[in-house]
């Protein structure tokens, strides 16, 4: 997983780059809940019904990509 993050005031852009194997360890480690308007979290990730569609039986599935930048400055999950 390669993600990259443009700092506008500095104008520099940095980058990271994961096997899928450490990225999906690192967003899927944590506690199970349920929001109370329903969406799931599994650890660093947001599970909730696809709102906007006329099937309304499919999932999405949301995470914050520049938090993988946590793993390289050795932050605790």
């Amino acid at each position: 997983m390669l993600v990259t993050r443009c700092n506008k005031k500095n104008d520099t852009t940095t980058w990271i780059l994961k096997d899928i194997n450490t990225a999906m360890n690192f967003f899927g480690k944590g506690d199970v809940k349920v929001s109370p308007r329903g969406s799931l979290y599994i650890g660093r990730i947001t599970m909730q019904r696809k709102g906007g569609t006329p099937d309304p039986t499919k999932l999405q599935f949301k995470i914050k990509p520049c938090e993988l930048f946590k793993l390289e400055s050795g932050e605790k999950p």
